[in-house]
C-alpha cells in the first residue's frame, strides 16, 4: 500500500511557522501591542484567546487554563495546541508556572510517541516546559500509513512543537527564554540526538538517554524473536534467565578489582555462555542449544556481510530481575506453543517484542506490505527495503560540528545493562562522534558519555540509577562549569542504599581501598585499564 504523502518530504516548516528563529523568537513591538490580553504583571492572560494573538504562524491553540499548585508542581498556565506541517498537524502541550526561572524545558517521550509526555519535572523546577505527541494518537492504529506522520514522529514534530512553544513562551512572559533544554530517554534519547543531528540550533543543551537507534535496534530485535519463538527449545524462561544472570555476575564481578555485586565495566568480562550448556537432558542449571543460540544472539548482534556492525550486541550482565530481560526480551508471561509448533506471546508481550513487532509491520519499510512481519524479515537482503524509514527513524549522524560550533552542549547517558537498546550501540556512536570532530579535546568542549553500571532501561537494575544530569547540564551552559564526576545512588524500598560516582567516558569509578564500597566518597574517577 502506497503510503499517504509519500512526497511530502521535510519541507521548509520556518513558512508555516512565520519568521520564528530557532533557538529564540523574537517579538515585534506592532505585534504586541496589537495583540492585548497582557494582565497586570506584564504577562499574557491564560486564555486561548490571549496566547492565540500572540502565537506564530501555523500555531493553533485550542486550549488555554490555569492549573493550581498541587503537591511540588506549582501553579501554571496549561496550554495545548497543535502546529501545521505538510499534510499533518502536530500537538504540544506547554507549561508556563506562575513563577517562571527565564528558562525552557521540553520533555521527550517513549515508545512509538503518540503521547504528551508529563511536564512536572520542568514545572517543579520553574522551567516553561513543553512537550509533543510527535504527531500522531496513539490511538491512531493506521498513522504508520500516513508519510507526513512518520516524518514528524522521526524527528520533525519535535522541532516545529520546539520552535513554536519556544516562540509562545516568549510572547507570553513578554520576554525570551535566557535557554532552551532537551531532556529525554529511551525513544526520548532517540529525539535528542535527532534534533542535534538535524535541527542543531533549537536547544542550548540536551540530555539524551539510553537513546534508541531506530531500524537497526528493531532489526535486531526481530532476528533474535524469529530463533528464540521458532521452537520451545529455544525460549529462555525466567528462572533460566536468572541462572545466567548469576553465572555473569560470579564471572565479571571482580574483573574491576572490586567483588561489590556490580559489573562496572562488562567490556572486561570474557564469560562464556558455553560454560552452562547442558551434558545431556535439559535440566534447572544448564542452557540447552537452543537456549544458547538464544544467549549468543542476543549478545553477538548483527553483521553486515562485510563484518561491519548492523546493530550492536548487549553487554554481558545483570540480565535477571523485572526489569531486565524479562521486560524487554522474554516477558513475565511464557509464550504458548502453536499448532506448527512455533510460539506466540499473549496479550502482554515483551515490550521489546511489541515495539519491533510494530515497527515491522507498518514503520519498516518505505511502503507497507501487508505480508511483510517480523518472522518474514530477511538479513541482509531486506536491507534495502528499509533504507527510506531507516533514514527517517535512525539518528547515525556523528558529524556534530554545526552543534559544537553554535555552542551547544550534550550529555549522553546509558545503562550499561539496559536490556532494551545496547550501550556498545552508544558507545560505538560516540567514539566514532569524537573522531568525526577532530578528536578527543574536541568532543569534550561539548559532549559528555555517562555510562551507568548495572542500570536497567533508563532506571532500575541493581546499580545506582538515580542521579540529577539537568543541574549538571545547567552548570555547563549557564556557568561554564564543564562536568566532571555524577554521584549516582540506589535505593531499596525508598531508602538510599548505594551511592557511586558516574565517570566521563572512557573513565571509570574506582575504589581507594579504604571505607564503605556503598559510599562514592570511596571512588575516583581514573582511565580503564586495559
Amino acid at each position: 500500500m502506497m503510503k499517504s504523502g509519500r512526497f511530502l518530504g521535510a519541507l521548509a516548516v520556518s513558512v508555516l511557522l512565520g519568521a520564528v528563529p530557532a533557538r529564540v523568537a523574537s517579538l515585534s513591538a506592532a505585534g504586541d501591542a496589537a495583540a492585548g490580553g497582557i494582565g497586570a504583571d506584564g504577562v499574557t492572560e491564560c486564555t486561548v484567546a490571549a496566547v492565540q494573538a500572540r502565537a506564530p504562524q501555523g500555531t493553533t491553540i485550542t486550549s488555554a487554563a490555569v492549573v493550581e499548585a498541587a503537591g511540588k508542581v506549582p501553579k501554571y498556565c496549561k496550554v495545548d495546541g497543535h502546529v501545521a506541517t505538510p499534510g499533518n498537524e502536530v500537538n504540544f502541550r506547554l507549561g508556563l508556572p506562575v513563577t517562571w526561572n527565564g528558562k525552557f524545558i521540553f520533555a521527550g517521550v517513549g515508545g512509538t510517541g503518540g503521547n504528551i509526555g508529563s511536564l512536572d519535572a520542568g514545572l517543579t523546577r520553574g522551567y516553561a516546559s513543553a512537550s509533543t505527541d510527535t504527531g500522531h494518537l496513539a490511538s491512531d492504529t493506521t498513522w504508520g500509513s500516513n508519510r507526513a506522520k512518520e516524518i514528524d514522529y522521526g524527528h520533525r514534530g519535535t522541532h516545529v512543537t520546539a520552535v513554536a512553544a519556544k516562540a509562545l513562551t516568549a510572547s507570553y512572559f513578554n520576554r525570551p527564554p535566557a535557554h532552551a533544554y532537551f531532556n529525554g530517554c529511551s525513544n526520548g534519547g532517540r529525539q535528542a540526538m535527532m534534533e542535534v543531528q538535524r535541527y542543531p540550533g533549537d536547544f542550548d543543551g540536551i540530555i539524551a538517554g539510553d537513546p534508541a537507534t531506530g531500524t537497526p535496534m528493531q532489526v535486531g530485535r526481530a532476528l533474535v524473536f524469529q530463533h528464540m519463538l521458532a521452537a520451545q527449545e529455544n525460549y529462555l524462561p525466567i528462572d533460566k534467565v536468572e541462572l545466567l544472570s548469576q553465572a555473569t555476575l560470579a564471572a565479571c564481578d571482580a574483573t574491576d578489582g572490586l567483588k561489590d555485586g556490580l559489573i562496572t565495566d562488562p567490556r572486561l568480562c570474557t564469560f562464556k555462555p558455553q560454560t552452562l550448556a547442558c551434558k545431556g537432558a535439559d535440566g534447572p542449571d544448564c542452557l540447552t542449544g537452543g537456549q544458547l543460540e538464544t544467549v549468543n544472539r542476543i549478545y553477538s548482534g548483527v553483521k553486515l556481510p562485510g563484518g561491519e556492525t548492523y546493530t550492536s550486541g548487549f553487554p554481558v550482565g545483570h540480565e535477571g530481575g523485572a526489569s531486565g530481560w524479562q521486560a524487554w526480551t522474554i516477558g513475565k508471561e511464557p509464550p504458548a506453543r502453536q499448532a506448527d509448533g512455533s510460539l506466540a506471546f499473549g496479550a502482554s508481550p515483551p515490550s521489546g517484542f511489541r515495539l519491533s513487532e510494530q515497527n515491522m509491520r507498518f514503520l519498516a519499510l518505505d511502503d507497507d506490505d501487508p505480508q511483510f512481519q517480523w518472522r518474514a524479515l530477511r538479513f541482509p537482503q531486506d536491507l534495502p527495503r528499509l533504507k527510506t524509514m531507516s533514514e527517517i527513524l535512525s539518528p547515525r549522524d556523528t558529524d556534530l560540528k554545526p552543534y559544537k560550533n553554535g555552542g551547544g552542549k550534550i550529555i549522553i547517558y546509558h545503562g550499561w545493562a539496559d536490556p532494551a537498546i545496547s550501550a556498545l550501540g552508544t558507545v560505538d556512536y560516540y567514539e566514532k562522534m569524537t573522531r568525526q570532530v577532530g578528536g578527543a579535546a574536541q568532543a569534550e568542549a561539548f559532549s559528555r558519555l555517562y555510562l551507568v553500571p548495572g542500570m536497567h532501561h533508563c532506571s532500575g537494575g541493581p546499580g545506582p540509577n538515580q542521579f540529577d544530569m539537568l543541574t549538571v547540564l545547567e552548570d555547563w551552559v549557564e556557568r561554564g562549569v564543564a562536568p566532571s564526576r555524577v554521584i549516582a545512588s540506589h535505593a531499596t524500598n525508598g531508602t538510599v542504599d548505594r551511592t557511586r560516582p558516574l565517570c566521563p567516558h572512557p573513565q571509570v569509578a574506582r575504589y581507594t581501598g579504604t571505607g564503605s564500597v556503598d559510599d562514592a566518597a570511596n571512588f575516583k574517577c581514573e582511565a580503564p585499564a586495559r
